[in-house]
């Protein structure tokens, strides 16, 4: 068989060649002709699977190797009998390392959420949100969440959207959706956000269109006070300039851009594409490949042992400063692309090899791992 694949997800020529020819195409630019006569494809969020790519083609499997859907025209797919299928929660724990980072990098956040009267406010209680609010609450520090979809008696910490906006940190992760009885699509203007605390930090490592943009970057003006952590933008990948120059942390939508995300992703499309061939997936040992060093984290209590396995391991400073310096070029929306195609590699926390310098804060450092 034919499998068109994005040549932005690794490692995915070596899995795949089992089921038959890989043909590599960039995700942004798969155009209809490329897929005329491929009987699979394999995509991220940037390649828009619809009528206009699929009609006429041979394609009978559609994986994304990602979390979200909102790419996919699942209708349309529907209708032609095409299988389809996405990675859900194949990144989660890398966009919680995200949100972690940012907390250790803009002043005060983590010493004011681990002082305690403050709290995290979680828009979206799905894969990221559940992993989220479980390692907040490992590392001793107050959350809740809003999630429409979920009933307030089944999950303790879910509150109404109006209580969670007022929290020191609005940290969104809610899926793009445009119909049903709760749409996502700019379910936040400047009226809501308004109620946001003094200094409060919202941080979007979801989806740029859950915020309308224009009313955020107007609320700023009456609103200076409020910092801005945003991974994704409306408009991808030409976002605005405008919004970004006043971020305090900016990143080009690679808050699940980990080694262990990609490749957890890549292994489930694997594994649904041989279950819908009928065919035993083979999956190579690369254990001694991602094997990590030792990382000795010193600090005595949490105020200082956080920041310093956190930041070893991942410090959302670099990619924020990488991405301000393409913000004012001509040509940023190709700049975007190229951060996320040159990726640096990076770990999640749960598979480095942190150690405590001081044995007794150990429980805490496997805390800031994940558990794991």
């Amino acid at each position: 068989m034919k499998i068109v694949v994005d040549e932005n997800i690794p490692g995915a020529k070596q899995c795949l060649a089992q089921f038959g020819e890989v043909v590599l195409r960039s995700g942004r630019e798969i155009c209809a002709a490329d897929v005329q006569d491929a009987d699979a494809l394999i995509v991220r969020s940037v390649t828009k699977v619809n009528p206009a790519l699929l009609a006429g083609s041979s394609v009978r499997f559609v994986g994304s190797t990602t979390i979200g859907s909102d790419h996919l025209d699942i209708d349309y797919l529907c209708g032609q009998g095409i299988y389809f299928c996405t990675a859900p929660g194949s990144n989660a724990e890398s966009v919680v390392d995200y949100v972690l980072s940012v907390l250790c990098r803009v002043d005060g956040s983590l010493a004011t959420l681990l002082t305690g009267g403050s709290r995290v406010g979680i828009v979206g209680y799905g894969n990221v949100g559940k992993r989220l609010g479980q390692r907040l609450t490992a590392i001793g520090i107050d959350w809740i969440a809003y999630d429409p979809l979920l009933n307030l008696a089944d999950y303790p910490n879910l509150r109404s959207l109006a209580e969670v906006i007022n929290s020191a940190v609005l940290s969104l992760h809610a899926p793009l959706t445009v119909a049903g009885p709760f749409p996502s699509f700019h379910m936040l203007n400047a009226v809501q956000l308004q109620s946001l605390p003094e200094n409060a930090l919202l941080l979007n490592a979801g989806r740029g269109e859950v915020v309308a943009t224009e009313e955020l970057h107007a609320l700023l003006d009456s609103r200076p006070d409020i910092r801005l952590a945003l991974d994704v933008w409306e408009g991808e990948p030409d976002f605005p300039a405008a919004l970004a120059e006043r971020c305090t942390i900016a990143t080009p939508h690679i808050a699940g851009y980990s080694v262990d995300g990609k490749k957890t992703g890549l292994q489930m499309i694997a594994a649904e594409l041989a279950n819908f061939l009928d065919k035993p997936l083979k999956v190579e040992d690369d254990s001694a490949d991602t094997e990590s060093p030792a990382i000795h984290c010193p600090g005595g209590d949490a105020f200082s042992l956080i920041p310093a396995a956190v930041l070893a391991v991942y410090d959302v400073a670099g990619d924020s400063q990488r991405f301000k310096a393409i913000i004012a070029d001509a040509e940023r929306g190709k700049r975007f692309d190229l951060l996320r195609k040159h990726y640096p590699p990076r770990r999640e926390l749960a598979y480095s090899n942190l150690v405590a310098v001081e044995p007794e804060m150990a429980s805490l450092l496997r805390a800031v791992q994940g558990g794991k």
